[in-house]
């Protein structure tokens, strides 16, 4: 949730429904008052290694936190123990931890997860996770923590063949 702090105006803009609309609101407000409460700064991201990676205010990164939803409308949201119930976009409340945010989908009914990472993520989910990197230095460098290297689509690959290749691993990894 902290990483849509700065567009979740976008993700209001996408509720199926005023209910929708209303939670999250809620989910939103209520992270920003959980770091208040707690006297941590709400705008004060994004991370070290983010700005290394270019990125240099936290709508940046927001931007591209929402941008990974896709356009389609928010269906539900989520909070601690809720078990999805409804098809399309669920937003789910936790925090911008890797570890917190792979339980927090486990519990709520996910069977797998596509993980992106920008500098490599050492840890391995309890369900079925594909590490996606989203360049290839990390690719190269941490061959035993990325399953797929999205980054060559920089490089030249086009993005229809990288697609068909993740589907390919997709289908691969729900196959046992």
């Amino acid at each position: 949730v902290p990483e849509m702090f700065g567009a979740e105006q976008l993700l209001m803009d996408r509720a199926k429904d005023e209910e929708t609309f209303n939670k999250i609101v809620h989910l939103i407000n209520g992270f920003k008052e959980y770091y208040q409460k707690h006297d941590q700064p709400v705008y004060e991201n994004p991370s070290p290694g983010n700005k290394a990676g270019g990125i240099t205010t936290l709508e940046d990164k927001s931007l591209g936190c929402t941008q990974k939803s896709g356009r389609s409308e928010v269906c539900d949201v989520l909070f601690d123990g809720d078990a999805l119930t409804s098809h399309g976009l669920n937003l789910l409340n936790g925090p911008g931890n890797d570890m917190v945010a792979v339980t927090n989908l486990a519990s709520a009914g996910c069977h797998m997860v596509l993980f992106t990472t920008g500098r490599g993520t050492p840890f391995g989910g309890f369900v079925p996770t594909i590490k996606i990197s989203t360049n290839s230095d990390i690719a190269l460098r941490k061959p035993n923590w990325i399953d797929f290297n999205a980054g060559s689509i920089v490089e030249g690959e086009t993005f229809d063949s990288r697609l068909e290749a993740l589907i390919d691993l997709i289908a691969e990894t729900a196959s046992g």
